[in-house]
């Protein structure tokens, strides 16, 4: 058996790490480039089982909303919630922990099958939000929107 000297392995995991660093650089690209995207925290369960927020991006399309992990590879959305599907809204103001900054908001949506989606955005973000749930089709009805 050959014995593989310790430059190649550097050189090797070097690579690998290069390689991953530009498919993550990519994967941001392609979904932050997208319009309709803003920044979004996300209350779901970790990798560890708690409940935490996440930080990601959410992106609005013409029928639903797909949020995505910041830290990630995956090129699917984490959470996809459809329009037509939210039958509740509640939201409140979360005041800027240092001044200066954006006061933000917390947006509990509730679907039809009873989950409810916590959202924490900001609030120039959380108007753009409001107004695309209120541009819904005719026929739709979200309460909680006044």
């Amino acid at each position: 058996m050959q014995h593989v000297s310790v430059p190649v392995i550097l050189v090797v995991i070097g690579a690998l790490v290069v390689v991953l660093a530009v498919l993550y650089t990519t994967r941001q690209f392609v979904v932050a480039r997208r319009l309709g995207g803003f920044e979004c925290s996300l209350w779901r369960r970790g990798v560890v089982g708690r409940d935490a927020w996440q930080l990601g991006l959410m992106r609005y399309g013409l029928d639903s909303l797909r949020w995505y992990r910041a830290f990630s590879l995956r090129i699917r959305p984490e959470v996809t919630v459809r329009r037509r599907d939210i039958v509740d809204l509640e939201r409140r103001t979360v005041p800027a922990t240092v001044d200066g900054l954006e006061d933000y908001e917390l947006i509990d949506l509730r679907t039809t099958d009873g989950a409810r989606t916590r959202l924490l955005v900001g609030r120039s973000s959380a108007a753009g939000l409001l107004a695309w749930l209120e541009a819904a089709p005719a026929g739709s009805v979200v309460r909680g929107i006044d």
